[in-house]
């Protein structure tokens, strides 16, 4: 969608959507210079509204957690690939990588 249905979605002004994407917490595609906004980025929007008008969260709480937010995002990629890397091992490699991973996480409970 670009920058008016996307404003009229989440009836925005166009200095609001400036504000995101000059901050970072919003990352359109441009094609030709004009912005295309998906899916992922309307969900962003409505939890940046949320976090500021509902919650009270001011631009540094903003930042934060939207880092945090993308942090964990790649985390679970690398995690998607780490176990289906670890599914194409022999399965002494995975009994293995299990009982370290049971390991581990019997230490992270305590």
């Amino acid at each position: 969608m670009d920058d008016l249905e996307f404003r009229r979605f989440l009836k925005i002004d166009v200095t609001v959507l400036e504000v995101w994407v000059e901050q970072g917490w919003l990352l359109p595609q441009t094609h030709d210079g004009a912005r295309d906004f998906r899916d992922t980025d309307l969900a962003r929007g409505r939890l940046i509204l949320d976090l500021t008008r509902d919650l009270g969260v001011n631009d540094a709480g903003v930042d934060l957690i939207m880092d945090l937010i993308d942090q964990i995002h790649g985390l679970r990629g690398t995690l998607r690939e780490i176990l289906s890397a670890m599914e194409g091992q022999d399965e002494e490699v995975r009994r293995r990588l299990r009982g370290k991973l049971d390991e581990l996480s019997k230490v992270a409970g305590t």
